[in-house]
């Protein structure tokens, strides 16, 4: 409709109407929910996991915080106990009727964590400690986060099917395959991602040594 001659707009009625014009706002934030949840809800929980660090702080506190393990191998156990368990406890969620209501609070966990590390980093390394963060904190924090989104919406997905047919909303069986196949797809890259950051931390702990 933009590339018609306004002539010709005018002479047949073609004029864009101002439905067309307006953005639908509202569907907007409906169809991005997800995303917009997990991204309000990990960015409140990276600022109240720094004022929590600031109250909890103490040298058995940051004994928690301080890594021992210097291995690659160790390293990745150590990235899937972490990454994994917030991804099995969003498909756990995914078949319980109650799911779809509360798989939103797991970006605040991971927030809380991000948030606790990066202040413990700051408080007792400051400059040194924020770059370190930055570099090998941040943005596997920033990936995990974004493959939890897509595992959060499939998860809430499938809750509420199970849901609309415990209610008798709907007759037709669910096919769970499909959603499996793609609980698969971000565990198996939640395992590469985990992987690729213990190579890189290894790495560059050689490197950057606080």
């Amino acid at each position: 409709m933009n590339d018609i001659p306004l002539e010709l707009k005018k002479e047949f009625n073609l004029e864009d109407s101002e439905d067309e014009k307006k953005i639908d706002f509202e569907k907007i934030i409906i169809d991005n929910k997800t995303i917009i949840y997990s991204t309000v809800l990990y960015s409140c929980a990276l600022a109240i996991g720094s004022v929590i660090y600031r109250l909890l702080q103490s040298n058995s506190f940051d004994k928690l915080f301080q890594s021992k393990n210097t291995t690659v191998s160790q390293l990745f156990c150590e990235n899937i106990c972490n990454y994994m368990s917030l991804f099995l406890i969003t498909v756990f969620l995914a078949f319980c009727l109650i799911g779809y209501g509360i798989v939103n609070i797991i970006p605040f966990i991971l927030g809380l964590q991000t948030g606790i590390s990066t202040a413990y980093y700051y408080m007792n390394f400051q400059t040194k400690g924020v770059g370190y963060a930055i570099i090998l904190i941040a943005p596997f924090s920033a990936l995990f986060l974004t493959i939890l989104m897509f595992t959060i919406k499939t998860s809430s997905n499938v809750s509420k099917e199970i849901v609309s047919i415990t209610k008798k909303e709907s007759v037709s069986k669910i096919d769970f395959k499909p959603s499996i196949k793609e609980f698969l797809i971000y565990g198996l890259a939640i395992i590469i991602c985990s992987g690729v950051s213990a190579v890189l931390e290894t790495l560059l702990k050689s490197i950057i040594t606080i």
